[in-house]
């Protein structure tokens, strides 16, 4: 069995937006969005998925950062540097020996359990190091539906590799820019390409977009459950 671990990580303090992660989309925090699309996809990995893979998900935020007091009861929640986090995700990696590991941004209220799913599964059952949507040429996810799963070894390559304060707090650009030899990597590419829309929420007017963006999905999945017959999302 392979073990994966969802990192999501968050943070209190954005300059351009502070305190965002409990910002309220839809009645409840924004990170809560998140959290229950990363728990989603955990719930149908190892439900589902034939015993092959445990998935478990974590919070990651910066040492003295108030989420860590909000979900601390709830969640399993690990600390470290705030701009350094590379070495949030190796707290992670120490404490939990993951096979894998999936990243995952806070600010990202929007993206489906399955989209994480899709990246989790192939990366296992192919054996790949990096499997991701966001390469800069090949991209076709909307900005906010960003997921990247590393396999271990690459997770502590860059650990080792990473010197430069921008490479480790974007934690995986290294890995895109110059990736070890021995390194498997594959590219998650969408059927159409909404590259230029932005779901991802970083100034005021992304979390008003997001909201009602968020309200729509909802009445619409909602009168789709009332309607006779089956519902799906996919």
């Amino acid at each position: 069995m392979r073990k994966v671990v969802i990192g999501i990580q968050a943070r209190s303090t954005s300059s351009r937006l502070p305190k965002k992660s409990t910002m309220k989309i839809s009645g409840r925090p924004l990170i809560d969005w998140v959290l229950k699309a990363c728990k989603g996809s955990a719930k149908y990995i190892n439900n589902f998925d034939g015993g092959n893979i445990f998935a478990k998900v974590c919070l990651l935020v910066p040492e003295g950062d108030p989420l860590q007091e909000i979900y601390g009861d709830s969640e399993t929640v690990y600390t470290g540097p705030e701009h350094d986090v590379l070495s949030r995700y190796m707290v992670m990696v120490k404490n939990e020996a993951p096979d894998y590991v999936a990243r995952i941004t806070g600010d990202c209220p929007l993206i489906p359990h399955f989209l994480i799913t899709k990246h989790i599964v192939n990366a296992v059952k192919y054996k790949y190091d990096y499997v991701s949507n966001v390469d800069e040429e090949t991209r076709t996810y909307a900005d906010g539906l960003d997921c990247e799963v590393i396999s271990s070894a690459l997770f502590k390559w860059a650990n080792a590799n990473a010197v430069s304060p921008s490479d480790r707090e974007h934690v995986t650009t290294i890995l895109r820019r110059q990736p070890p030899e021995w390194a498997r990597s594959a590219y998650v590419v969408g059927y159409q390409d909404t590259s230029s829309l932005k779901l991802s929420v970083d100034t005021e007017e992304d979390l008003d977009f997001v909201r009602a963006y968020h309200e729509i999905m909802e009445k619409k999945i909602n009168l789709a459950k009332s309607k006779p017959g089956g519902f799906f999302r996919i």
